[in-house]
């Protein structure tokens, strides 16, 4: 069906390539606007309405930069659950400095990362201490105080300036609950991240990697990373599809909620009904209808640090601002975004004074944490969430639909066991 699917894809893109309202196509998930295509008007330079084109400004390297070196910048609040064994992981594959900035934190993660001495934490930067701020950046500085997606990508703008001081050539910007994987069939986790970045050809200023969706098969986990070994495969022509119709569906429904049902019924249709997508809420017993992802759709973004200032980072990923970023899409981010029943609730109960429901899926979810007890909530992700069925499991597997990545598992588990021998 894949293939097939090529057939209406041009018609889609010739019918939708003028629209120009496809582009605002976000509803029901975190980011679900289209992805910048590969090498899609690389390099062109971008002329904002609100001020003049002036002279790409270029990180002037004050020390050797390293081939293939790169660094973390997190934007973190409590996530002492997943932080330790997100920076030991990304250490082990070849991080040479993980930046860290605390944002509101107040479970302890401060007293855990002591062991990591290639860690720089500090708090969030403050509006005082961005005088230097480029224009896109200056501009949302107003919402500081309200949107964590401000605070984060100004952490990230000034974590590249500091890694190009350190001579590190590439920034992944990234959460807690994700962790980069170059290749799905990576057997060598160690050291494997700087080995395909130093292949990357000078001209690519950012690679696109497509999250995939982890897929948890029980209501707890004592870690997500050595636990879940199951993730949403990606179909691209499929996602094509999806999102030009879908943006066409969303000009004419004008309704997030159907827009959210749009979701459903395309993805039950696309696989034949094989991956349950219908929940049920707790409390009004009203369904939530849901696609293929429950997260965002799209990707996160490693950036060259040299090239940084020329952009604009908007939370995934560089977008244009003095140019077009010339971008390869390449390798993969595993996202643990709701492992298990616990982290279902912390993730929306701790986010409770930024809900949107034109975010539909995500919205209702939120609801859905906030207005149960913990018991509803088990029961709840067990119901519709966890997949526990083996048949199931081994049908998906089948059609494709789960990829089964071992080695981040195999590699996490031997932390943990090499820490339980230490104190033995």
């Amino acid at each position: 069906m894949e293939v097939s699917t090529q057939i209406y894809l041009v018609w889609f893109r010739a019918s939708a390539r003028n629209w120009k309202w496809t582009r605002y196509c976000i509803l029901g998930t975190a980011d679900t606007r289209f992805p910048v295509r590969q090498n899609a008007s690389a390099g062109r330079r971008v002329q904002s309405r609100n001020q003049p084109f002036r002279p790409a400004d270029r990180i002037k390297n004050e020390v050797q930069v390293a081939s293939g070196t790169f660094a973390v910048a997190y934007t973190v609040k409590n996530e002492a659950r997943l932080l330790p064994s997100a920076i030991q992981y990304h250490l082990a594959a070849g991080a040479s400095r993980i930046y860290l900035h605390w944002d509101g934190t107040t479970d302890g993660s401060e007293r855990l990362i002591s062991q990591f001495p290639s860690v720089v934490a500090r708090d969030s930067y403050k509006p005082q201490e961005m005088s230097d701020a480029p224009q896109w950046l200056a501009q949302i500085l107003p919402a500081y105080d309200v949107d964590f997606d401000v605070r984060k990508r100004a952490n990230t703008y000034y974590a590249a300036l500091q890694a190009a001081k350190e001579g590190i050539e590439w920034l992944a910007c990234i959460d807690v609950d994700e962790l980069v994987l170059m290749a799905t069939n990576e057997h060598e986790i160690k050291d494997h991240i700087p080995k395909y970045l130093s292949q990357i050809p000078d001209r690519i200023d950012q690679l696109l990697l497509p999250n995939l969706e982890a897929v948890p098969t029980s209501v707890d986990t004592q870690n997500p990373f050595a636990d879940c070994v199951y993730f949403l495969n990606r179909f691209p022509a499929t996602e094509a599809i999806w999102r030009y119709s879908r943006a066409l569906f969303t000009r004419i429904a004008r309704s997030p909620a159907a827009v959210a049902w749009y979701d459903y019924f395309f993805y039950k249709l696309r696989f034949a009904g094989a991956l349950p997508r219908k929940f049920r809420d707790p409390n009004t017993g009203k369904l939530i209808p849901a696609g293929y992802f429950i997260g965002y759709s799209t990707y996160k973004s490693i950036i060259r640090v040299k090239s940084f200032p020329q952009f604009n980072f908007v939370t995934h990923c560089a977008k244009p601002f003095l140019r077009a970023p010339r971008n390869l899409r390449t390798g993969n981010v595993l996202h643990y975004d709701l492992p298990d029943a616990a982290y279902f609730a912390s993730k929306f109960r701790q986010r409770e004074g930024v809900l949107h429901n034109h975010f539909y899926l995500r919205y209702r979810l939120a609801l859905v944490a906030l207005n149960s007890t913990d018991d509803q909530i088990q029961q709840f992700f067990d119901n519709y969430l966890a997949l526990r069925d083996p048949a199931r499991i081994a049908l998906l597997k089948r059609k494709g639909i789960l990829l089964e990545i071992d080695a981040v598992s195999e590699l996490i588990r031997q932390f943990r066991d090499e820490a339980s021998a230490a104190l033995a």
